[in-house]
């Protein structure tokens, strides 16, 4: 066979085990969480020890990149429910209510949470950052209604909210711009509150200085963060599974480059002989 001339169908069919073996049988490869999650997780301890604690979650993120996301998304409510952490969930993109409807749902059930009491999703807003000063003032008037249409005074788990000082910590999911220019320019700078995120792995060397200003207090990034996330809390999901398929297939691309490499060499010792 030549090398160098490779059929590219080798390669896919080569890549296409390295994706499927992995996702059919139960092993995984040792994960150390980066200080970014620690961070993220030590925020929810954190906000376990307040009395009657509450978080607000904004699911920024649709379908497109709900592979990265959503295991984000059911990690971090699978440690609020575990520590009794109660939820309010927002979607302020206009493709995300469908994915928080679902994540809340699944997770409440496993930890037997009532909605209402324990969590409540408020649905979608539109106006990028403006909902965001609107919740810095008055959160009632900004959500007068649930995503069932119940007035907000009416689910108990958000009556006593006024304004987004009220929550102990609030956390965007995010696979766009909501981070650096919704949450943290209209919200956290101007209303001061402890404020984390997840985002896309695209997404997450542009807000490391947001964690060095403090200005983030933690941030997962993409699927290699929701993995490192369910190893802190012990819960693995579908992002350590993920995690297998695709370090097997970065290992299967890695011996392809090096391959490539090797024939190439030994190919111009043949022509240089």
């Amino acid at each position: 066979m030549d090398l160098l001339n490779i059929d590219r169908r080798i390669i896919f069919v080569f890549v296409f085990v390295g994706v499927a073996i992995p996702l059919m049988l139960d092993f995984s490869f040792p994960i150390k969480p980066t200080e970014p999650v620690i961070r993220v997780f030590d925020e929810f301890e954190r906000v376990a020890g307040e009395k009657d604690p509450v978080v607000l979650v904004s699911f920024s993120y649709g379908p497109s990149t709900e592979p990265e996301m959503q295991p984000m998304a059911m990690a971090i409510l699978r440690h609020a429910f575990s520590r009794d952490i109660k939820v309010i969930a927002i979607c302020l993109v206009a493709d995300g209510p469908g994915l928080a409807e679902q994540a809340l749902a699944q997770v409440g059930a496993e930890y037997g949470k009532e909605y209402g009491i324990d969590y409540a999703f408020l649905g979608y807003k539109p106006g990028l950052w403006a909902p965001i000063i609107n919740m810095g003032q008055d959160f009632h008037n900004a959500w007068p209604r649930d995503a069932r249409s119940t007035l907000i005074s009416d689910v108990p788990v958000a009556a006593n909210i006024r304004d987004l000082n009220d929550f102990d910590l609030v956390f965007d999911l995010a696979s766009g711009d909501s981070i650096e220019f919704w949450w943290i320019p209209f919200g956290v700078e101007k209303y001061k509150f402890p404020f984390s995120a997840g985002c896309t792995a695209v997404m997450a060397p542009d807000l490391y200085p947001f964690l060095q200003s403090n200005q983030l207090r933690g941030m997962m990034g993409g699927l290699a963060g929701a993995a490192e996330y369910e190893h802190l809390i012990e819960i693995p999901g579908s992002a350590t599974a993920g995690m297998r398929a695709q370090s097997v297939t970065h290992l299967i691309i890695v011996a392809f480059i090096l391959l490539g490499n090797a024939a190439y060499f030994a190919s111009r010792r043949k022509v240089t002989a």
